[in-house]
């Protein structure tokens, strides 16, 4: 069998976890990003009738 090194797998296991947690934020971020831009053409969209974006 094998050797294992259990002390690198954990570190690297740390590093993957650290990348998600990263890349979950950036996921957030842009996330947001798109709907504020969404919300903005909506708004400003000279297609839509001007009552509908009077809230």
């Amino acid at each position: 069998m094998a050797q294992v090194d259990l002390a690198l797998l954990a570190q690297q296991n740390a590093q993957i976890l650290d990348e998600l947690r990263a890349l979950r934020r950036e996921l957030a971020e842009l996330k947001e990003q798109l709907d504020r831009t969404l919300d903005f053409e909506r708004r400003n969209d000279p297609c839509r009738p001007s009552c509908l974006t009077q809230r």
